[in-house]
């Protein structure tokens, strides 16, 4: 389990969620922008096709208009298309803008398992001998011994 905390915090720590959520705000602010101008473009050309069909003579307006229904089907497509990936970006965005970073905690549970074996051979050794002592005073030997070792082994605890 030490291997995967460490590559799990190794992985994390590559992975920077701080600055993804950085770059993901810019990115996020850019397209606010971006569809605000889009928006103004839109009309923009919208104005300048009415005061195309107000100017221009009739057989002129039946000669360019397949044209111009192909143009506008192809802006409605990509409209259409740039707004379903902004959505899809914002969806991702909200989800992730918000959420910590798990380096700090990975970072502390991969120590933690570095010394996890430590306190294991730790309390084996005191554990032997706490049951090595405890037949001593069964039998009668070491009294004071076994009350000084408790008074060690409380102490071994309060420093791990």
């Amino acid at each position: 389990m030490a291997a995967n905390a460490g590559s799990m915090f190794q992985y994390w720590k590559r992975f920077d969620l701080q600055q993804l959520q950085k770059e993901l705000d810019a990115t996020a602010t850019q397209l606010a922008n971006r569809q605000d101008e889009s928006e103004q473009s839109r009309k923009k050309l919208i104005d300048l096709s009415r005061e195309f069909k107000k100017n221009t003579p009739e057989d002129l307006r039946k000669q360019v208009a397949p044209l111009l229904k192909s143009f506008q089907g192809e802006i409605d497509a990509l409209s259409k298309r740039s707004k379903e990936a902004e959505a899809a970006f914002l969806n991702v965005y909200k989800k992730l803008i918000d959420v910590p970073d798990p380096v700090p905690v990975l970072e502390l549970a991969q120590q933690l398992q570095q010394k996890t074996p430590n306190f294991e051979r730790h309390w084996r050794t005191t554990t032997r001998s706490l049951r090595r002592s405890r037949t001593k005073v069964r039998n009668g030997h070491m009294q004071n011994h076994f009350i000084y070792f408790i008074h060690l082994f409380s102490l071994s605890f309060r420093e791990a």
